[in-house]
């Protein structure tokens, strides 16, 4: 089997994905549907291990097969460890087990199993093209049950089985995709191996198919909100449009919303809840010193400071994309993002055990399987000697750029990505 295409996947205007950001904000959609899809290290890093799980579940394969190889996202490279395995293969085995218990005698279980499984909601006729692509779904025939199961890999954001949105969405693309199967119940289930939580990191919800087809007015309404919110972008003041149509809250960072950097209602959130406001000289100022708060105001403020700290990075994202994008930003340039000691490319283990045996060291001390040991590991095992031994083949590797303000760094500017692009152009239309 080929590499799935987890990373390639292109998704429709109402997502199941975003179903939990779309129903919470209405205007949503106008703010993000013409913005680039972008991924990041913890989005890469769970598109990977979804990839893993699917092989391993298409091809009976253990996840541990794959620790070792060198795996890429849209646009991150991750090489698979032990915890990248051990989150997949607690998915794969719950599927596993769940197809087992489906199935009676006389039954290939296999018959029974859905794996990553497209669906459109097209049939409902919505007011944008929706669909998405459910993880697993299996068929119970002797319970009658539909369950689908929605593996997350976050660690940070502890996503809820009830009541959810994103799984509802899957469950009712389930049904209309398998209409073979007649379901009494649907099960929603959730695998969260990295966030631990008090209903244990496999949780479900099981609901009879009537509360979910009483549900699905709930989700056409919240389409039809989102669909009015676009319709008048164009046509309403901007403010006007915002307070109709914008709602920020702490869903904006646990969605991952892609105008959060830039959106009016959630900065005006962020900056109440943190009591800024700004005196006659436009100057920023906290309404409320920490001291001067008491307990029950203090325990507001701690609640939403994961929300106010969420808006800050936002905004950062944001602004670092637009300046690799060409914008000038006053006081504030990019610089080189210089990463962690590296070997050198062309330097192999061999080079390493070898100087590690000339300095009377033990050379396995070059290796921790599956992969050689890093600088700071060798210099450990070797000492001192190894230590300017080995400087020659360390580099540290520039991992990209960050935004600085200018007049707090002694690194040079550098040239955004849109300045790198350009050049060649401008080479060959006037060189």
């Amino acid at each position: 089997m080929g590499k799935p295409d987890h990373a390639e996947r292109e998704h429709a205007t109402w997502s199941a994905s975003a179903s939990e950001g779309n129903w919470a904000c209405a205007g949503r959609i106008a703010l993000t549907k013409d913005l680039p899809e972008d991924t990041n290290p913890a989005a890469d890093w769970g598109t990977v291990c979804h990839e893993i799980s699917e092989i391993c579940l298409r091809e009976g394969r253990e996840a541990v097969e794959f620790i070792g190889e060198t795996r890429k996202g849209k646009k991150f490279e991750f090489e698979v460890d032990d915890e990248m395995a051990e989150t997949a293969q607690h998915y794969v085995d719950y599927v596993r087990k769940r197809v087992i218990d489906a199935a009676p005698a006389k039954i290939n279980p296999a018959t029974l199993l859905k794996i990553e499984q497209k669906f459109s909601l097209i049939d409902l006729d919505p007011p944008f093209d929706a669909g998405g692509t459910a993880d697993a779904v299996i068929w119970n025939p002797t319970a009658l049950d539909l369950e689908v199961i929605d593996l997350k890999t976050g660690r940070g954001v502890v996503v809820e089985a009830l009541g959810n949105k994103q799984g509802r969405t899957y469950a009712l693309g389930a049904m209309l995709a398998n209409p073979q199967w007649k379901a009494r119940t649907i099960t929603v289930t959730i695998v969260q191996s990295r966030a631990p939580h008090k209903d244990g990191r496999i949780r479900s919800e099981t609901f009879s198919t009537a509360d979910l087809v009483e549900w699905t007015s709930e989700l056409m309404q919240a389409m039809r909100s989102s669909r009015q919110a676009l319709d008048e972008k164009s046509t309403m003041p901007e403010a006007a449009w915002a307070a109709k149509h914008l709602t920020a809250g702490h869903h904006c960072e646990k969605t991952f919303c892609k105008a959060a950097g830039f959106c009016p209602a959630y900065q005006q959130k962020a900056l109440d809840e943190a009591g800024v406001w700004l005196d006659d000289l436009n100057q920023p100022r906290l309404a409320n010193a920490p001291e001067a708060l008491d307990p029950e105001a203090l325990a507001q403020k701690l609640d939403m400071l994961d929300m106010i700290e969420a808006w800050c990075n936002a905004v950062r994202r944001y602004a670092h994309a637009q300046a690799e994008s060409g914008l000038a930003i006053p006081g504030y340039q990019l610089v080189e993002k210089i990463g962690n000691r590296a070997w050198k490319p062309d330097v192999t283990p061999g080079q390493i055990a070898a100087l590690l045996k000339a300095a009377g060291k033990d050379p396995d001390a070059a290796f921790q399987p599956p992969k050689p040991s890093s600088p700071a590991q060798v210099e450990k095992a070797g000492g001192v000697k190894i230590k300017s031994a080995i400087a020659d083949l360390i580099e540290r590797p520039v991992r990209g750029t960050n935004l600085v303000a200018a007049d707090k760094t002694s690194r040079p500017a550098v040239q955004s990505s849109a300045e790198k692009h350009l050049q060649p152009l401008d080479a060959d239309l006037f060189g």
